[in-house]
């Protein structure tokens, strides 16, 4: 990296056999070493863990070393009461915040709008007038058909940008609101990841002390491999 060293194939190959030492193989046989040396039945991870394994199975059998069974762990989303307030206040659920920003203001902008934003029924129109027009065409002259395809499609293009910025300037109208929800979702999803991620549990524990690891345990499945969405008082 920022230098001008580079190999073809064949040299970076003959570096291997030659330089070994110069190779790190940590990433693709960490885990073999470690079912090797500590054999396990199954082992537990995160999402991550869990996605990082399952590239390694054919490492495993290629070096005769038992696969175990991967089994996903838990995972929460520790919603407090006022996140849950702040988001029916909204309109939006705690599961609904599991999608994308964009996706959260559309739904937004288009649920709370009062004009039409959606040109839906306009396309359908279009479709219905360019297949007429398609026949009509093509009675005249079959090869003129592609040609009013081609028009058709240039059509619904247009209204689909014009739908875009129909869209794009009512959210103007919806800037506190935008605000109020992306604020909400930084909360629950920081830095634009999972909790477990970024947040530390001591935070949690310091508000309500043993009663939270009480309340994760008790809420903590087995198998079920679900996530969980914790609602907190």
């Amino acid at each position: 990296m920022d230098t001008e060293i580079s190999f073809t194939e064949p040299e970076i190959l003959q570096q291997l056999e030659t330089n070994p030492e110069r190779f790190s193989a940590n990433v693709i046989l960490r885990p073999v070493f470690q079912e090797m040396i500590l054999p396990n039945i199954a082992f537990i991870g995160g999402g991550g863990e869990i996605a990082y394994w399952l590239e390694l199975k054919n490492v495993f059998a290629a070096v005769q070393v038992p696969f175990p069974v991967l089994v996903l762990r838990n995972s929460f989303l520790l919603a407090e009461k006022k996140h849950i307030e702040k988001a029916t206040v909204l309109g939006f659920s705690i599961n609904d915040m599991f999608k994308p920003d964009f996706e959260l203001i559309n739904i937004l902008v288009k649920r709370d709008s009062l004009v039409q934003l959606s040109l839906q029924k306009e396309k359908q129109t279009i479709k219905a007038f360019y297949a007429a027009l398609k026949t009509t065409a093509g009675a005249v002259d079959i090869t003129l058909q592609p040609h009013t395809e081609a028009l058709e499609k240039l059509a619904l293009k247009k209204i689909e940008a014009l739908e875009k910025k129909m869209l794009r300037a009512e959210k103007k109208k919806f800037e506190t609101q935008k605000r109020q929800l992306l604020k909400l979702k930084a909360q629950l999803f920081p830095h634009e990841s999972l909790q477990e991620r970024i947040e530390n549990m001591m935070p949690f524990y310091a508000k309500w002390g043993s009663n939270f690891i009480k309340t994760v345990y008790e809420n903590s499945g087995t198998l079920e491999q679900e996530f969980v969405i914790l609602e907190l008082p």
